[in-house]
C-alpha cells in the first residue's frame, strides 16, 4: 500500500520504520530540511520537503493510489487540516495525531466525516491507558489482552530467586492453558524450544488463558508484599495529567510532583482525591517530607530522559518496589532496564503500534501489540476458508519466519493448541512473532 506520513518527528520516524518492515510504499513529508536530511541516511522511504496540507504538493506526489494518509506533526491543527485536504483528493483513510483530549471527546462520526479524519490518535492518552494495564498488575513488566480479555500475554523478569533457572523448558511443568512464547536476553528476542534454558535477568513472555497466566504469576512472579495502589508520578505534562486521572478512577492513591505551577493548577482542576505537589522531584527533603518512600510505584514521565532515570533510581534507593520510566529515545530502553528500572516505555512506540494496528485492520488483523521497543509482536488474526491453514492440524503447518501460535479463539472458547489441534474457518489465532517475520506471516495467513 502507498502510505503518506506528514511529520518526520519521533512518531513519524518510528511509524515509517515499522511500515517499511511490512513492505509498504512510504512517503514522508516535513517542512524541516534538517529532519528530511536525517531520514535520508536511515530510512528507505520517499522524502518530500514541504507543507503536508498543500494540495499542490500532494498532487505532485500523486494521491490517486494512496491508500492511507497519516498526519503526526506536533500541531493538532496542521494534522487535521492535512487530513481534510487529503480526503478531498480521494484518499480513503486518514489518521490525525491530536493531543487535545477535548477534540476527540466531542467529535461524533458525522463531525469526523465532515472534517475528513477517520481516526484521531492521542499519544499521551494511548500511553496512559497502556500504563494503567501494567500498573494494575504489579508483578508484570507488560500486559496485553486478546479475545475481549479471555486471553492474556504477560512479561515477567527472571530474578535469582525464581526456581525456573537452569532447567530445560521441557522439564518444567507449566500450568495447563499457557505457553512460554518468548525470551528476551541481552537485547535479543528468542522464540524458545524444549531445550531452551532460562537465565537470571531474562524477560519472559507467557501467552494463554487469563486464569492460566495468572496462575504462572502466582506460582513464580507474585510480589508477596502487599500492593496498596499507592503511586507517585513525576511530571504533570499531558501524559502525567492523563495518567493521574486514569489511576484515580481505578482506585489508586496518587501523589504528583511537578515544578511548573501552571501545570499543577491544570491537574488540580482535573482530579478530586489526588495530591498535586509543586516542587522539585530531585529534592530529597521534599521526597522525605511527602513520604514518597511509602509508595508502591514511582512513575517518571517528564520530557527529560536523564531526570526520569535519576528520580526513578532515587525512588528505588528509598525502597519503592516498582519503577516506571518514560524515554523519548527507544534505544535507551535496554540500557535503563540493565541499571534496574522495572518498566521502561516509549510513547512514540505505543503511538506507532496503535496506528499500525489500524493500518493492518484491513489485512485480517484484529489486534496487534509490540514489546521491548519493537523486538517482538503479538497479533490476533482472523482465519477465513481461503487461508492455507484452515482445516489443517497445527503440526502440519509450517509458518514462515519465527513465530508461535499461542492461542486459538473459537467463538466464546479460548484454546491453547497442541500439535493435533485443527485450525478452522472463523477461528482467531493469536501469534507471538519477531517483527521481521510479521509481513511474511500476514501474507501467508490472510
Amino acid at each position: 500500500m502507498k502510505i503518506v506520513i506528514v511529520g518526520a518527528g519521533k512518531v513519524g520516524y518510528s511509524l515509517a520504520q515499522r511500515l517499511i518492515q511490512d513492505n509498504h510504499d512510504v512517503y514522508v513529508i516535513d517542512r524541516s530540511s534538517d529532519r528530511i536530511q536525517n531520514l535520508e541516511n536511515t530510512l528507505d522511504v520517499s522524502l518530500v520537503q514541504g507543507n503536508g496540507s498543500d494540495i499542490q504538493l500532494l498532487n505532485e506526489i500523486g494521491m490517486d493510489d494512496v491508500g492511507m494518509f497519516i498526519a503526526v506533526t506536533d500541531s493538532d491543527e496542521v494534522n487535521m487540516l492535512s487530513c481534510a485536504v487529503a480526503k478531498m483528493t480521494g484518499v480513503p483513510t486518514t489518521i490525525a495525531r491530536v493531543r487535545d483530549n477535548t477534540v476527540a471527546e466531542h467529535m461524533d462520526d458525522e463531525m469526523r466525516a465532515k472534517l475528513g479524519v477517520d481516526l484521531f490518535i492521542n499519544p499521551e492518552m494511548v500511553t496512559a491507558q497502556e500504563l494503567l494495564k501494567i500498573l494494575e498488575t504489579p508483578s508484570a513488566i507488560d500486559v496485553e489482552e486478546f479475545g475481549q480479555g479471555s486471553v492474556r500475554l504477560m512479561e515477567f523478569k527472571i530474578t535469582d530467586d525464581i526456581p525456573l533457572i537452569g532447567k530445560p523448558l521441557k522439564e518444567i511443568k507449566f500450568p495447563e492453558g499457557v505457553l512460554l512464547v518468548g525470551v528476551l536476553r541481552y537485547g535479543e528476542m528468542i522464540i524458545p524450544h524444549g531445550e531452551s534454558v532460562l537465565q537470571v535477568d531474562d524477560s519472559v513472555f507467557f501467552l494463554g488463558l487469563k486464569e492460566s497466566v495468572e496462575e504462572v504469576e502466582n506460582l513464580w512472579f507474585h510480589n508477596h508484599t502487599t500492593f496498596y495502589k499507592r503511586a507517585v508520578i513525576i511530571g504533570a505534562g499531558l501524559l502525567g495529567r492523563n495518567l493521574t486521572v486514569l489511576l484515580e478512577q481505578a482506585g489508586f492513591s496518587v501523589k504528583v510532583i511537578e515544578k511548573d505551577f501552571n501545570r499543577c493548577e491544570k491537574l488540580a482542576n482535573l482530579v478530586d482525591k489526588s495530591m498535586v505537589i509543586n516542587g522539585d522531584a530531585t529534592d530529597f527533603d521534599l521526597l522525605e517530607a511527602e513520604e514518597i518512600a511509602d509508595s508502591d510505584v514511582i512513575i517518571a514521565v517528564t520530557d527529560d530522559d536523564k531526570l526520569n532515570l535519576l528520580v526513578a533510581l532515587v525512588g528505588k534507593h528509598m525502597g519503592i518496589p516498582k519503577t516506571v520510566v518514560r524515554v523519548g529515545r527507544p534505544e535507551y530502553i535496554m540500557l535503563m532496564e540493565q541499571v534496574g528500572i522495572d518498566v521502561v516505555f516509549s510513547p512514540r512506540l505505543f503511538t506507532a503500534s496503535q496506528i499500525l494496528r489500524f493500518v493492518r485492520s484491513g489485512e485480517g488483523v484484529l489486534s496487534i501489540s509490540t514489546f521491548e521497543g519493537g523486538k517482538a509482536e503479538s497479533i490476533e488474526i482472523a482465519i477465513t476458508s481461503e487461508s492455507p491453514v484452515a482445516g489443517k492440524q497445527l503440526k502440519d503447518i509450517r509458518l514462515p519466519g519465527k513465530a508461535l501460535v499461542g492461542v486459538i479463539l473459537r467463538g466464546d472458547e479460548a484454546i491453547v493448541p497442541r500439535g493435533n489441534t485443527e485450525i478452522l474457518d472463523g477461528d482467531h489465532i493469536v501469534l507471538f512473532a519477531l517483527p521481521e517475520s510479521v509481513s511474511k506471516l500476514l501474507k501467508y495467513l490472510t
